[in-house]
């Protein structure tokens, strides 16, 4: 479970957007990485994203609980999602 400290923002309609944008590039790839593929590109590109990003901002132990909080929600979003019938596996 998340930090108590992050504060989740609702998505903006840019960050949908951009989410979308990000499902539709890899699920082309998807069979032939298979999920642990697919999370380990993801997780590399989010690793040079941290990496580049403004530290002053955004430091990396920062940039690390938003990575965790975000992780925890997409999980509840995505089993709320698939018990509700919405989305399934894949």
């Amino acid at each position: 479970m998340p930090n108590h400290k992050t504060k989740l923002q609702t998505a903006s309609p840019t960050m949908r957007a951009a989410l979308a944008a990000t499902l539709d590039a890899i699920r082309p790839y998807a069979d032939e990485l298979g999920d642990q593929g697919m999370i380990a590109v993801l997780a590399y590109t989010l690793g040079q994203l941290v990496a580049l990003s403004d530290q002053r901002k955004l430091t990396p132990p920062q940039a690390s609980e938003l990575i965790h909080a975000n992780i925890y929600q997409g999980n509840t979003d995505a089993i709320g999602q698939v018990l509700r019938g919405e989305a399934g596996h894949g």
